[in-house]
């Protein structure tokens, strides 16, 4: 079995309790490299960091170990949020217990002070097609739900979501609220869509809060 820990948005001060128990115990820590950045100071046993390019063949190393050993994968944020593409292939493998954490979305939600059950919560953190992600955020705005996204790092960031939503008849002046590296080195922007240009860190978060002229 594999203990797949979401060790929170990035601050080690938003690791829970039962997370830095799990970690210290473990002869195997790995994950990505923020992950692995962020619990670094609790890990008393062999480090595996992963990457896109090595995922497969140290997810079978992992998967092998923990037969007799305790091995856990540590995903920013909760695992349950953005990582289910990641999850599956874990569970390939082996067994998974997931350990839920605090997810830059709550973070968030918090901060923009909407509500979870008016909301409607997406992401692109995932390979492959977006399509039925991108419908899904066109159908939810026009249904006038406070929306928060994650943008996808490599393709679909907030100036690529902007364009895409006006180009499919969202108003330009819908404003949107976007926080980059919560819990660390935190910088927020209020903007209209129209307004959103350039690059942003691909730790970013965006809320479309319906209504709000902040």
């Amino acid at each position: 079995m594999i203990y797949v820990i979401g060790v929170g948005p990035g601050s080690p001060e938003y690791l829970t309790l039962k997370a830095k128990s799990e970690i210290e115990s473990a002869d195997i820590v790995a994950g990505f490299r923020p992950a692995l950045n962020t619990v670094k100071e609790f890990v008393r046993g062999e480090v595996v960091e992963v990457d896109y390019a090595s995922e497969s063949e140290l997810l079978k190393y992992i998967a092998d170990k923990s037969h007799n050993q305790k091995c856990v994968f540590c995903c920013t944020g909760d695992p349950d949020f953005s990582d289910s593409q990641l999850l599956e292939k874990i569970a390939l493998h082996t067994e998974i217990e997931i350990l839920p954490g605090i997810s830059s979305v709550q973070v968030a939600a918090s901060k923009a002070r909407v509500a979870f059950e008016n909301l409607a919560f997406i992401s692109f953190h995932k390979r492959g097609p977006i399509e039925s992600p991108k419908r899904e955020l066109l159908s939810r705005i026009k249904e006038n739900k406070d929306v928060i996204l994650l943008p996808r790092p490599y393709d679909f960031m907030p100036e690529e979501i902007a364009k895409y939503l006006m180009g499919n008849g969202i108003s330009p002046d819908i404003r949107v609220i976007i926080y980059e590296n919560l819990t660390m080195d935190e910088r927020e922007h209020h903007k209209s869509l129209k307004e959103i240009k350039g690059e942003f860190s691909d730790l970013c978060i965006m809320v479309i809060k319906q209504g709000d002229s902040s």
